[in-house]
């Protein structure tokens, strides 16, 4: 009969397993902007790569505005990928509003609707970073069904850290008898 180890040694175990492996592997830490809240009426996941729904479509922000913590935090950018149900969403980029607790206010490049199709995505771009600290509104207008405009749904953003991994030396070192064998 086996039995499992107490809590505490299972602690122990893992958190031995994850600084080998971080030792193990070069990782850089750095910021990002992510979606951290969504509104209660609005269903979704908030993150790095918030997904949400509005009214039938399905959507995902991202933040593209990834730094490592050394450096100084870029300008907001996001990509809004679309995955609607059926044809007849519109987007207008222009229509999307970033907004600071001081008033201030950016929106993206844009202008005109364009139809949404599974997979399309934009890039938005604006002239206001998310401080580390602080957070900003994010007002997603400009989505349309047909002929009818949807209620614009605010977003709040925020600037989260983060740790990926560079480089695996382990692995590189397992693979590497491999690698000189085949004449790599």
């Amino acid at each position: 009969m086996r039995h499992a180890l107490p809590s505490r040694a299972r602690r122990a175990v893992v958190a031995a397993l994850f600084g080998l492996l971080s030792a193990a592997c070069a990782t850089t830490r750095y910021t990002q902007s992510a979606v951290v809240a969504l509104p209660p009426d609005v269903k979704g996941k908030a993150g790095s790569a918030a997904s949400l729904e509005i009214e039938g479509l399905k959507l995902r922000i991202e933040g593209l505005d990834r730094a490592p913590q050394s450096q100084a935090i870029p300008r907001l950018a996001l990509r809004i990928v679309f995955e609607p149900r059926e044809l007849g969403y519109w987007f207008d980029p222009g229509q999307v509003v970033v907004r600071s607790a001081d008033g201030g206010e950016w929106r993206a490049p844009g202008g005109e609707y364009r139809p949404v199709y599974p997979k399309a995505s934009f890039d938005l771009a604006f002239d206001a970073t998310v401080p580390q600290g602080a957070s900003l509104e994010l007002v997603l207008g400009g989505l349309a069904r047909g002929q009818q405009r949807l209620e614009p749904v605010t977003l709040r953003l925020a600037r989260r850290s983060g740790r990926t991994i560079d480089r695996v030396y382990w692995l590189e070192i397992l693979l590497a008898p491999f690698a000189y064998g085949m004449g790599v």
